[in-house]
């Protein structure tokens, strides 16, 4: 399970920017998270919460921002928000080119 990882990571960028602003607590950590990201929410979530115990963040909530996948035609130009995973334009069949959707950032870090 990646996320676990993942949630390991993000803890670590919030204790750091706490740490350079010289707080104590950590009160929310806020993510922009694209559909295509291949991050479970629910397991990034709980693991999240099983390793933010016994630290800054033990009250911590993590605050995520999805962001759907956008693709433009390299064709005609048009954008499209993808349902599936198919990525030919369905206006010209031509390629579409991935414009949003792989996010993974850490946004913001809410510390006293």
């Amino acid at each position: 399970m990646h996320e676990a990882t993942l949630a390991e990571n993000i803890l670590n960028i919030a204790f750091d920017a706490a740490k350079q602003n010289h707080a104590e607590k950590i009160f929310a950590v806020g993510l922009t998270l694209g559909e295509l990201a291949g991050v479970e929410v629910e397991a990034l979530t709980l693991s999240f919460d099983v390793l933010k115990k016994n630290s800054p963040a033990e009250n911590a909530t993590l605050k995520i921002n999805r962001v759907p996948c956008c693709a433009t035609c390299n064709k005609c130009g048009k954008t499209f928000t993808l349902e599936r995973y198919n990525f030919f334009c369905p206006e010209c069949d031509g390629v579409l080119i991935l414009q949003s959707g792989r996010e993974l950032l850490v946004d913001f870090v809410d510390c006293e």
